[in-house]
């Protein structure tokens, strides 16, 4: 890993951050210099990259999926995403898949680039996968809210619908297109946010219940388990009375500890998942910072992007995967929302 590209919120109201920034990553794993930084994108809060294409998603009230090339940050096309405030984005062999967060849909746009014009060449998204839904949280699930678009092993994709207390999944059909194989049901007002794959199990965080929800995938059906508590009552930083918003969560390197963000509290929680079906809370700890939207895991390091207090954070691992209590580096930056190492 030499770089690591930055995503981040420039609208009013959502944050100062530049657009999409691509810095050096020195040998150490620490953040160096500045190489790029995107000009005229807007709200480019999730990137996926694949190839020499780099993706982000625009998540405005008119959804754009920008392409860009990962060396220059130059655009090359953009294409509607068919929704609005798209969140996040995923590579599935030659489609994108972004997730249209407030209308509840999913665009599936090609890859394959287009010519570009001055301000980068638009085209049509192919068609969006439409999820119906709603949840008993009247502010949060009034309607069906598409969250992640995660990739399985076995080829197809998961679709985390916060609104609707449920992931879909959808399997490429003979058509060419995505369509609906199963869903895994989640108990009301969990709010799935994001999701990881242990072999046969799915965990699910649940952004309004905040719990770590299990399923297993049992003759051909998502079966819900359990869920566990992403959040230590024991913590100093938890308030029984505020709303945790857990955001990100992730499979580390070794497979067996999983990784997750929580907003409310400003804290990282590590995990064994060496038995999938019972997640173990090892450790908790702060953030580096307010608000951690979003983090990657590196070689000894993990990056937590901290939206409101306008910075990275970067930890190191000891031998067990586990960060430190204090951040070994802390860089200033407006707004950050996703990152991405290369």
């Amino acid at each position: 890993m030499t770089y690591a590209l930055i995503g981040s919120y420039t609208e009013p109201g959502m944050g100062e951050g530049p657009g999409v920034s691509r810095l050096e990553l020195a040998y150490d794993g620490l953040l160096g210099a500045v190489q790029r930084v995107s000009t005229g994108l807007r709200n480019p809060s999730f990137l996926a990259l694949a190839g020499d294409a780099l993706f982000a998603v625009e998540e405005l009230a008119d959804g754009q999926l920008a392409t860009l090339d990962p060396e220059t940050l130059e655009l090359r096309r953009r294409t509607p995403t068919l929704g609005s405030d798209p969140c996040h984005v995923v590579v599935r062999g030659g489609s994108v898949l972004a997730a249209n967060y407030s209308t509840g849909t999913t665009a599936v746009v090609g890859t394959a680039d287009t010519p570009a014009t001055e301000d980068g060449a638009e085209a049509a998204a192919a068609y969006v996968l439409e999820h119906q839904g709603s949840g008993p949280v009247a502010d949060r699930q009034e309607s069906s809210h598409a969250h992640q678009v995660t990739e399985t092993p076995w080829g197809t994709v998961l679709v985390s619908d916060l609104g609707a207390d449920r992931v879909d999944e959808y399997a490429l059909a003979a058509s060419g297109r995505f369509e609906l194989l199963r869903s895994a049901e989640l108990p009301p007002g969990a709010g799935p946010r994001h999701v990881a794959l242990l072999g046969d199990v799915l965990l699910v965080a649940g952004e309004l219940d905040a719990h770590l929800h299990v399923l297993r995938l049992t003759d051909e059906l998502w079966l819900w388990q359990r869920r566990v508590p992403l959040v230590d009552p024991a913590n100093p930083a938890f308030d029984p009375a505020r709303e945790s918003y857990p955001s990100h969560i992730e499979l580390g390197p070794d497979g067996i500890k999983l990784y997750a963000a929580i907003r409310g509290t400003n804290t990282l929680a590590v995990f064994d998942v060496t038995a999938p079906e019972t997640p173990r809370l090892i450790v908790e700890g702060p953030c580096g910072g307010n608000w951690p939207r979003h983090f990657a895991i590196g070689d000894n390091k993990l990056y937590v992007a901290n939206q409101l207090s306008n910075n990275i954070a970067v930890f190191a691992l000891d031998a067990n995967g586990l960060p430190g209590t204090y951040p070994v580096q802390t860089v200033d930056f407006g707004s950050p929302a996703c990152i991405l190492l290369g």
